[in-house]
């Protein structure tokens, strides 16, 4: 299996990450991108330990939580 360089935000659907600005407990897999009318991009979460859990932020407040090896 190749490994993927998610440096410089570069996340796919599917990566499991945190938040900056959330609970340190609370783990997400991103299940979708937006952009915003500024262009920016949005990440799509679903919660991994609730799944009624679906929220919007900046991909620049995600952690990639596989590469620190936290999972």
């Amino acid at each position: 299996m190749p490994i993927r360089d998610v440096t410089n935000h570069r996340f796919r659907e599917g990566d499991l990450v945190k938040v900056a600005s959330l609970d340190d407990k609370l783990m997400f897999c991103i299940i979708g991108f937006k952009r915003t009318t500024k262009g920016d991009k949005i990440a799509v979460l679903k919660g991994l330990y609730n799944q009624d859990l679906i929220i919007e932020k900046p991909i620049t407040e995600l952690t990639n939580l596989l590469i620190r090896g936290q999972l």
